[in-house]
């Protein structure tokens, strides 16, 4: 199938008319709320469009918007729960364990050989786009040996992101167009290190394992790959449901039993301080070589 008439995993939403729904199962404190948080930029598109990038890209930015000043204040409500910050969260980590990859790559190859990072689902690429900029403040000149390929399922994401990143200090980026869980689509490897924020919540436990079986087998040997999980918060947790946007919740022994079936040197995870957000580091295994004579 062509991927790109494949439904993003985030876009949960399968009722055209959601009040209609709500009105028919007498939920009505439920459409009081639909129609309060429409208001709400952040609501209004978490409702209409599920995971879409410009939700998750509106909860980076953590700037209140909306339909006048009760769209505003309800915008900086939603934008203020304990999951939305500890979710906005991963894209300081993805920053910082880019930094931290790349510092140990340059000092093991002397700037020999580019570093090359792959994010997937791409996203608009805030941690990308603030890694370059850190970079060109302190090294200038290390910004000729990155790399930058994006991969996305969705063409509207690519075009947005390559706008989003126009006029940063981000490399000239590569762009692929793709399915996170069919392997073809991959660009060739070996990327030293990959970042994938907001699918897993999307993908179930084989869905899950066949991504990162995928993104294991284009990681250089010694290369980074940073993901993350969310635990469920209960009252976030309603409100998503009962507008059709479903996602997974695991914990760190979730992720981990998940990451297990492929070799990994290092595997390590830490929490926000809410604890609803894990991070995940894991280091692909070496290539072991023989001794001479075996």
């Amino acid at each position: 199938m062509n991927s790109s008439a494949i439904r993003p995993a985030n876009f949960t939403r399968r009722t055209h008319d959601l009040a209609g729904k709500l009105r028919r199962e007498r939920r009505y404190g439920f459409l009081a709320l639909y129609h309060m948080m429409r208001l709400s930029d952040f609501g209004r598109e978490g409702i209409e469009h599920s995971g879409s990038y410009r939700f998750a890209d509106h909860l980076y930015a953590n700037r209140a918007s909306g339909r006048g000043w009760i769209g505003r204040i309800i915008d900086r409500v939603l934008l203020s729960l304990p999951a939305a910050r500890a979710m906005r969260q991963r894209c300081g980590e993805s920053t910082a364990a880019m930094q931290h990859a790349f510092a140990a790559h340059h000092t093991a190859h002397h700037a020999a050989d580019p570093f090359r990072i792959l994010t997937v689902p791409c996203g608009l690429p805030r941690d990308v786009r603030d890694f370059a900029a850190r970079l060109h403040c302190e090294n200038p000149a290390a910004l000729e040996h990155i790399e930058y390929t994006g991969m996305d399922i969705d063409p509207e994401v690519i075009a947005a992101a390559h706008t989003f990143l126009a006029g940063s200090h981000a490399p000239s980026p590569q762009w692929v167009q793709g399915d996170a869980l069919d392997a073809a689509s991959f660009p060739p490897g070996p990327f030293h290190f990959i970042a994938s924020t907001g699918l897993g919540e999307f993908l179930d436990d084989a869905q899950l394992v066949t991504f990162y079986a995928n993104v294991h087998r284009v990681l250089a040997p010694g290369g980074v790959f940073f993901t993350s999980a969310t635990a469920r918060e209960p009252r976030s947790d309603a409100i998503l449901r009962a507008f059709e946007l479903h996602t997974h919740y695991r914990t760190r022994a979730d992720i981990e039993r998940q990451l297990a079936q492929e070799p990994w040197r290092e595997l390590r995870c830490t929490h926000d301080a809410t604890g609803l957000q894990t991070f995940v580091h894991a280091v692909k295994q070496e290539i072991a070589i023989a001794p001479a004579g075996t």
